[in-house]
């Protein structure tokens, strides 16, 4: 799917491309960030951030996170179409040196208003692991509650790993 330019008042928020491929592999190598994360292995190399943008960026809403007036990726926001049409999930990662800086909760607030604006869909899930409280932060300032809680894969950690599940609901947005 072609993911719209988004920007808001600090961020622009664009396609991923293959010039992204250090700036990802840098970060999502970091063992901080591919620990928070549930479909990324770690290590993480050239094949994997080939897969990533040929098959997930193309399946996908998916956009790079960067500074209005740079091009260097800080981290990707990402929604996954639910099959009914109706709802997608959301998933985000920001670089370590990027966090504690209002970046995720800026980005994600702008995806979360063009699904609901111009996508017209109903609901958006997401989760955190329980292990990654400021992730949880992040959806609790945009309105996401809690749905319950689940064993989610992680590949980076080789296993599923307690998770708190989340939903925000056009109606509550």
């Amino acid at each position: 799917m072609e993911s719209p330019l988004l920007a808001t008042r600090r961020l622009i928020l664009r396609k991923p491309v293959p010039a992204d491929s250090v700036a990802i592999i840098d970060a999502v190598g970091d063992w901080d960030v591919a620990r928070n994360l549930s479909l990324v292995p770690h290590p993480y190399g050239a094949a994997e951030v080939h897969f990533f943008l040929e098959e997930v960026v193309t399946a996908d809403w998916g956009w790079a996170i960067t500074w209005a007036g740079e091009e260097k990726l800080l981290g990707v926001v990402g929604l996954s179409p639910a099959e009914d049409g109706t709802s997608a999930e959301l998933g985000y990662w920001l670089g370590r040196a990027h966090w504690g800086q209002g970046i995720a909760t800026e980005a994600v607030r702008a995806v979360v208003n063009f699904a609901f604006d111009k996508l017209s869909l109903e609901k958006i899930t997401s989760g955190h692991f329980k292990d990654n409280p400021a992730s949880g932060k992040v959806l609790a300032k945009l309105g996401f509650v809690e749905t319950g809680r689940s064993m989610r894969p992680c590949l980076a950690r080789g296993g599923p790993v307690a998770s708190i599940d989340v939903v925000l609901s056009v109606t509550t947005h």
